[in-house]
């Protein structure tokens, strides 16, 4: 079915891309990534991921680069950048409520936001839903998703200035405030061994 919100997100952060009419792909739990090919247009489903909890592991990409100084929305409402958790190691994921990997992997980065808080590390949910917090906060109260760190860019001005282009996308970032990894897909964020490979990246 036509989203229209899912759409004007797509013009927002890559404004020469149109929807595809090309039919629905039905989606698969840990396979379904919501691609954006800049050229090409549209979302479809793209099997980027393994069925696996470790999917992680394959789709890892290091970085070395500050966090963008572009602003969003905090859990208040207020405009808020990412250098105000300078201090804290952050786990930074970009969802909507309309991408159904997104969905899947909420209840996990919950549980991993529980198990970073005791090394002070945390977890931040950014929704990227045109509608911002109106739409996306009772959505995550009505799953039971608490205790995050959140923020909304209903614009799309953060999600662009990090280069998004398939969702759910995850980056770590250190006490300093540099991004040191990328993550695209969604992942079993509680697991052991992805987050024995997380934690190095988040504390560098």
């Amino acid at each position: 079915m036509h989203d229209p919100d899912k759409t004007r997100f797509l013009q927002t952060v890559h404004p020469t891309i149109i929807q595809s009419h090309r039919p629905s792909v039905q989606w698969s739990r840990r396979r379904f990534a919501l691609s954006m090919a800049a050229g090409i247009g549209g979302i479809f489903a793209s099997s980027v991921m393994p069925s696996s909890a470790y999917a992680v592991l394959d789709t890892l990409k290091p970085l070395a680069m500050p966090s963008p100084k572009t602003g969003f929305l905090g859990a208040d409402g207020q405009d808020t950048r990412l250098a105000d958790w300078r201090g804290t190691p952050l786990l930074v994921n970009f969802w909507a409520t309309w991408c159904p990997p997104c969905i899947h992997e909420l209840p996990s980065l919950m549980r991993l936001d529980q198990r970073l808080r005791q090394q002070n590390m945390a977890v931040l949910l950014i929704s990227v839903d045109r509608a911002g917090i109106d739409k996306a906060q009772p959505f995550l109260e009505k799953l039971g998703i608490a205790g995050t760190e959140l923020g909304f860019d209903p614009r799309g001005d953060l999600a662009k200035s990090v280069g998004i282009k398939a969702l759910p996308t995850s980056f770590c970032i250190n006490a300093d405030g540099i991004m040191t990894a990328q993550i695209i897909g969604d992942v079993e964020w509680d697991q052991p061994a992805v987050i024995e490979t997380i934690l190095p990246y988040l504390s560098a």
